[in-house]
């Protein structure tokens, strides 16, 4: 028996071993991979692929599972009987082989970035790599920024990043630009305005009637013990309020912000 220091010897079987020895092995069901190549046509593009690695996909999986006539060639079995797949470019097929081949070389990893995830996501959805899928989505949440992800949750149906995306959008000191508005469309638009106005314009104290108390946030306005003038009169002292446009939001104010936005897109994403 060897010393336990001793390397482990490995023998290459040339057939010398016992029927029963080979006969009792067998195929490992994660690692023992099919290398069968695929060729696949996207635009004016030919791609040979591991048929292991379409086999993660449904979509795929049915259609290799298909009977075909014996007379005929194999789709993708050689650069004359490729499978052609339209409605999708090469850059989109480049990502999706980049994402799925990522783990095979640890020394060149792609840099997992929103140009990449994001057509990557789209064949995965689209073809049903539901493991690919479910590793991309948490990434393309943690990369996007809101307005990208209002794009990419109408795309793909996620819905639950609808009502965060605009409560953000609402919140942050800075507006909306002309290219941002133009991403997210008019409805999204209309919405997160009157939001925005609705938090920085509060409706104004009443002036007449039963006394009503109100905190800073819903008049929109901060205190300041600075010795300052009043823009109104010009007298100067301390002790005076300001207007505060970028006032945080409590937890009550944001609370209501999430109701409102949750119901607008409930009704549709529809401004009624």
């Amino acid at each position: 028996m060897p010393a336990d220091n001793e390397p482990t010897v490995l023998k290459v079987n040339d057939g010398s071993l016992p029927n029963e020895l080979s006969s009792a092995t067998k195929r490992h069901p994660k690692f023992y991979f099919d290398n069968t190549l695929v060729i696949i046509q996207i635009e004016d593009t030919l791609f040979n692929i591991h048929k292991y690695q379409l086999l993660k996909s449904e979509t795929f999986s049915d259609m290799f599972a298909m009977p075909r006539a014996s007379d005929e060639p194999e789709e993708g079995s050689s650069p004359e009987y490729p499978i052609m797949i339209q409605g999708v470019t090469v850059s989109e097929f480049e990502a999706l082989l980049t994402v799925l081949y990522a783990g095979h070389f640890s020394s060149h990893r792609p840099v997992l970035e929103a140009p990449l995830i994001v057509p990557a996501f789209r064949l995965a959805n689209m073809w049903n790599f539901s493991d690919l899928r479910a590793y991309l989505l948490p990434l393309a949440e943690h990369l996007l920024d809101d307005v990208d992800k209002i794009i990419f949750s109408r795309q793909f149906d996620i819905q639950d990043w609808l009502v965060p995306a605009h409560v953000n959008l609402c919140q942050r000191a800075k507006p909306l630009t002309t290219e941002e508005a133009t991403k997210i469309g008019i409805h999204s638009l209309l919405i997160i305005s009157h939001l925005r106005e609705q938090l920085r314009h509060p409706t104004p104290v009443p002036t007449s009637g039963s006394t009503q108390y109100y905190c800073i946030n819903c008049i929109g306005v901060a205190y300041s013990g600075s010795n300052v003038n009043c823009d109104a009169c010009g007298c100067r002292g301390y002790g005076v309020f300001y207007r505060d446009d970028s006032l945080t939001l409590n937890e009550k104010a944001k609370a209501t912000l999430e109701i409102q936005v949750k119901k607008w897109v409930e009704g549709g994403c529809v401004l009624k």
